[in-house]
């Protein structure tokens, strides 16, 4: 675990630099709505900026330490996802592309339930981590918000006048593609924690493992 602690912290620096370019990404994207005079287009790039005063008031909230490799990969979706996808439009300008941010996005919400599920093993039981009820709270955790954030789309279309699912093109089709692209990510963070439980390291379970550890005592 020192190994793996010692990694983490190594990630500061990157994760100084990520959140740079996340910055300026969103203020260039938001001054070329403004002069495009697009109230989304210079708006959409501004709210993205509020992910970063968003993490830092959830660290002294919570109390967390450390998870500086959790925090560059928080970064990192939503850069791909709400940056380049949404404000940039890379959703409407690579085909595609919208279904690789839903498979990560099956990725990154599991990756994030994995956490919970981790420090709420630890803080409440003694045997640790049970593969199987982990396996079934990533499953239902990630495929959840799927869920949610196409009712969230479904929602926002007509008030932003943007056709966010496809529905005139596809019908449901767009979405349930959605969907199935989604549950395979979640799929790979089930298999990824299985390899963990039985001594396997990788960079997202190894991630996961660090930020609990540095912030839930072990039940003993």
């Amino acid at each position: 675990m020192e190994n793996l602690i010692a990694r983490d912290e190594k990630y500061r620096k990157i994760l100084n630099f990520i959140r740079m370019i996340y910055a300026v990404t969103g203020i260039v994207l938001a001054i070329r709505g403004i002069v495009r005079k697009s109230p989304y287009d210079s708006l959409l790039p501004l709210a993205t900026l509020l992910l970063i005063p968003g993490l830092s008031l959830s660290r002294r909230l919570f109390g967390w330490k450390g998870g500086w490799q959790l925090e560059t990969y928080i970064y990192l979706f939503s850069y791909l996802g709400w940056s380049l996808g949404g404000a940039a439009a890379f959703y409407v300008l690579l085909p595609g592309y919208d279904k690789v941010i839903h498979c990560l996005s099956g990725v990154f919400v599991g990756i994030l339930a994995l956490a919970f599920y981790e420090m709420l093993e630890r803080r409440h039981s003694k045997e640790g981590a049970n593969p199987a009820t982990g396996c079934f709270f990533v499953f239902f955790a990630s495929m959840a918000v799927a869920g949610l954030f196409e009712l969230g789309e479904y929602v926002t279309s007509p008030i932003i006048g943007r056709d966010l699912q496809n529905v005139h093109g596809t019908g449901v089709g767009d979405t349930m593609g959605d969907m199935f692209v989604c549950l395979l990510g979640t799929l790979v963070v089930n298999f990824l924690m299985i390899r963990n439980i039985r001594g396997k390291h990788d960079p997202f379970t190894d991630a996961v493992r660090v930020f609990a550890a540095q912030n839930t005592p072990d039940k003993t």
